[in-house]
């Protein structure tokens, strides 16, 4: 494994994902020294190492030895997640780790569609956890396909296991005629409304917003289909982010006595995004008053105020 790891990374691979790691004898020693290997040629490769596994602490035993290793897990593939449920496994999730760095993901047991999203998450909840993810403290790591929702049993032609990227409509030459537009890379771009633009969006935000990415992380109290938290580092743009699970509107009635003390939250915040069309970006909401559609996550933001 070790002379393949070195092959690869000198023929100039990003990096690698090794899947099923619970299933190695000592699989923390062996997991440790490939990712020095991976290091020792450059801090830009990767390794991803991935688990069926849900247990939180043996999630943490894969990861004891190394440091900032990425791993995939079945921790947050509950098929009957409700905003509280969540709540309660990213904050465990979160103080078990402390002060390191972890990471994300959504996949479900071998055999699947090539871990995307879809095979676990319903198309409504499809925008609602990629907000999850790409606001949670850490790395968030999606599948390829995740950001148009792919379904490789969804597409003419596609494998189950390894559905091909329809890039545009000459992906599937011999099915031209089946393949709708909004289906494809090339037709999502085009469309503001689509699930690609939205993950663009998230994914830019997160990458220019220090509170987004190293900020520290408050939950809020709400109702038991809302899972509600703020974002915060130093002086920086605060992010509050409310996620409806729910198929109901729901009033957020949010309590803020874990921010910190002399934190507290705004009567008013500006609405960044929305995972459904209909909001005007920029509108300005009150917190007192804010209502959420059904499967709807908000990214609202406010100023640091001394």
């Amino acid at each position: 494994m070790k002379e393949a790891l070195k092959f690869w990374l000198q023929t100039g691979v990003d990096g690698f994902q090794v899947r099923d790691v619970q299933n190695l004898t000592n699989a923390p020693s062996f997991l440790a020294e490939w990712q020095n290997i991976t290091k020792s040629v450059s801090e830009d490769r990767l390794l991803i190492a991935g688990t069926d596994s849900s247990d939180l602490q043996q999630i943490l035993s894969l990861l004891e030895p190394t440091k900032d290793l990425l791993l995939t897990s079945s921790y947050l593939s509950h098929s009957d997640l409700t905003g509280s449920h969540t709540n309660l496994l990213v904050t465990e999730y979160l103080n078990a780790f402390g002060s390191r760095w972890c990471s994300w993901s959504v996949r479900t047991a071998a055999g699947s569609q090539a871990g995307l999203l879809t095979s676990f998450v319903s198309p409504q909840l499809l925008r609602l956890y990629q907000l999850l993810l790409f606001t949670l403290p850490g790395t968030p790591v999606f599948s390829y396909g995740d950001e148009i929702g792919l379904e490789g049993a969804g597409l003419p032609g596609q494998p189950m296991k390894a559905p091909v990227m329809p890039w545009d409509e000459s992906s599937f030459p011999n099915n031209s005629a089946s393949i709708n537009i909004s289906m494809t890379v090339k037709g999502q771009s085009e469309d503001p409304d689509s699930l690609l633009f939205l993950f663009r969006r998230l994914s830019d935000q997160r990458g220019k917003e220090r509170s987004l990415v190293h900020g520290d992380f408050y939950n809020l109290s709400s109702g038991p289909d809302l899972f509600s938290y703020v974002r915060q580092w130093d002086q920086n743009e605060r992010f509050l982010v409310v996620l409806n699970f729910g198929d109901v509107s729901q009033m957020a009635r949010l309590g803020g006595s874990s921010l910190p003390t002399g934190t507290s939250l705004p009567a008013k915040v500006d609405l960044l995004l929305s995972t459904q069309p209909g909001r005007e970006e920029g509108t300005s909401l009150e917190l007192e008053h804010l209502n959420l559609q059904p499967h709807e996550g908000l990214l609202l933001h406010f100023p640091y105020v001394a």
